[in-house]
């Protein structure tokens, strides 16, 4: 058998479906797999973890994906960079703390990345996602069609542009 590609998009997507609209970002994570691209590496979890630095592919940019109370609609994309956040334990680390593990730990050069914000505004155990957080996810479907369609090499510069 031969190797698998390496992937031109890796995706991070985390969250607790029985929470409301912290299951928004398995939610996308669900419409990736039925996508069925070979060029996307879909990574979903309850939280991230330090461990997921692992998944790190070279150069490939990263996407992490999450349910959002940044936003109070709608969707947003942020470019990240490492940051000593405090949001970090052997359980759980925000995407920008598990950017500089990866920064602490190798001597690779960081790869482009990017957090989807998905507007979420409900996380009590036991809902199931809200109307707010429904409509952001049909919109973050729609933004990543558009993205996907557009040829791999173009993918960091487009979601760069989408978070100015």
């Amino acid at each position: 058998m031969g190797a698998s590609p390496e992937p031109a998009l890796i995706v991070f997507a985390w969250g607790n479906e029985s929470r409301g609209d912290d299951g928004i970002g398995p939610a996308f994570a669900g419409y990736l797999r039925e996508l069925g691209d070979p060029r996307i590496e879909i990574i979903e979890d309850f939280q991230l973890n330090i461990e997921h630095v692992t998944d790190f592919r070279g150069q490939t940019p990263l996407l992490f994906v999450d349910a959002s109370v940044a936003i109070e609609s709608g969707i947003a994309v942020e470019q990240i960079a490492p940051s000593k956040d405090g949001n970090f334990s052997t359980h759980a680390i925000s995407p920008q703390a598990l950017l500089n593990v990866y920064q602490q730990t190798t001597s690779e050069a960081l790869p482009p990345a990017f957090l989807l914000h998905i507007a979420a505004q409900s996380f009590t155990l036991g809902d199931a996602p809200g109307s707010t957080a429904l409509e952001a996810l049909g919109e973050a479907r729609e933004f990543f069609a558009d993205l996907i369609r557009a040829p791999t090499t173009t993918w960091a510069e487009r979601l760069a542009a989408a978070a100015a």
